[in-house]
């Protein structure tokens, strides 16, 4: 069946109409311009990521693209089945924990403030000025590279998930090895000795072993381009996206602005409600059959997020409505199962003090303009989104 599951330009519009449609008529469907399966259901993507053992992430997680090779990364956790994968990711595990990453809060609360403290009420680029400074400064910090070094790091990041956006003018490739050769020069002053009492993730993973063995500079690199794109992309995303769905549901962002201690709950309802991440793809390791459709050993299936976080047989009759107070909420916008987001519990928090940090400044945000999405099939970030700010008149 012809379905536009493929298509860049889709996911940088409003795909949840199709969503919907597809959902009640054909939600394992077939895409016969790429050649591979969508699944709609929430119950269907939750089996798919709970089982790598017949669905693997080793040939590639990004919708078929006919026209380029499946771009796999040799060596990246995000690319690894278990065992190797659990084995990778119990390395960086102890620094994501929930208590770990409270630590960081008053570096973030500091970061965000330092961005907000430059904007006066008025116009502002949304998208550029607020919601992409905290999370590339928080994993320039957390990879110990330089606070000025960030803007490189959007580059490198918008880059790598950009590829068939042709208004991001740096080339994916180019991009690659741009960051590789940058963090190939921090890796070597931790191998020999010039930094040896770094307590950044990088210096850590410099220094861990698996199964007795030291990680290589190629498994490294992998590392700091996961962090780098998961850790940026999908949290600025988060935090655009979700501002934008707060000022189209006023009445919603309303309810938040007298009610800051829903802050918490509005965040997993913006994460659900806005997917982040619109999509992850897993190959077949052989024939499975799901809602008596046949998926062959070798093909792909692609788990649509941003449809099974609005599934009515798990969210009901208001799934498709934003509800700050949604309770539970057992959305999938992190993922599930082996692959669930590592730092999902930093981007919660970045998320939760950027918006308090943003509430108590400005008492009223209104789009100026058209929020702009980057042309991508997994990250359509926002790229511009022009605002107007009102300041909170003080007592």
């Amino acid at each position: 069946m012809t379905n536009p599951l493929h298509s860049p330009a889709f996911y940088a519009g409003d795909p949840y109409p199709t969503f919907r449609e597809l959902r009640a008529t054909d939600p394992v469907c077939w895409n016969d311009t790429a050649g591979f399966w969508g699944l709609l259901k929430y119950e269907d993507v939750r089996f798919v990521s709970t089982n790598p053992g017949l669905f693997s992430s080793a040939k590639g997680i990004t919708v078929p693209d006919p026209s380029i090779p499946n771009p796999v990364l040799d060596g990246s956790l995000i690319f690894t089945d278990p065992p190797r994968h659990r084995q990778l990711r119990k390395l960086i595990n102890a620094g994501f924990t929930r208590r770990q990453v409270a630590i960081l809060e008053p570096k973030l609360r500091a970061f965000a403030r330092a961005a907000l403290d430059g904007l006066d009420p008025g116009d502002v680029e949304f998208a550029e000025q607020i919601a992409a400074p905290l999370p590339t400064r928080m994993i320039a910090e957390l990879l110990g590279a330089p606070d000025a070094d960030w803007e490189r790091f959007r580059t490198w990041s918008d880059a790598t998930v950009g590829m068939d956006d042709p208004d991001v003018e740096l080339d994916t490739f180019a991009a690659l090895g741009q960051l590789y050769e940058y963090f190939g020069e921090l890796i070597a002053l931790r191998r020999n000795g010039t930094l040896t009492d770094g307590d950044d993730l990088l210096s850590v993973l410099v220094a861990a072993e698996v199964d007795g063995v030291r990680l290589s500079d190629a498994d490294l690199l992998q590392f700091c381009l996961l962090l780098l794109v998961a850790g940026n992309e999908t949290t600025r995303n988060l935090i655009a996206l979700g501002t934008l769905a707060l000022i189209e549901h006023p009445d919603q962002f309303r309810l938040l602005r007298e009610n800051p201690g829903l802050i918490g709950s509005a965040v997993e309802e913006l994460l659900r409600f806005t997917s982040p991440v619109a999509n992850m793809t897993r190959c077949a390791t052989e024939d499975v059959e799901i809602r008596g459709r046949l998926i062959r050993a070798g093909q792909y299936v692609t788990m649509l997020y941003g449809s099974a976080n609005r599934d009515e047989e798990v969210f009901g009759p208001t799934a498709e409505a934003l509800d700050i107070t949604r309770n539970p909420n057992p959305h999938l916008a992190f993922g599930c199962g082996e692959h669930s987001c590592l730092g999902a519990q930093l981007a919660r928090l970045e998320a939760r003090v950027l918006f308090e940090e943003l509430l108590t400044r400005f008492e009223h945000i209104e789009l100026t303009g058209a929020a702009v999405r980057m042309q991508a099939t997994m990250v359509p970030g926002v790229r511009q989104m022009p605002v107007r700010l009102a300041a909170t008149v003080r007592a």
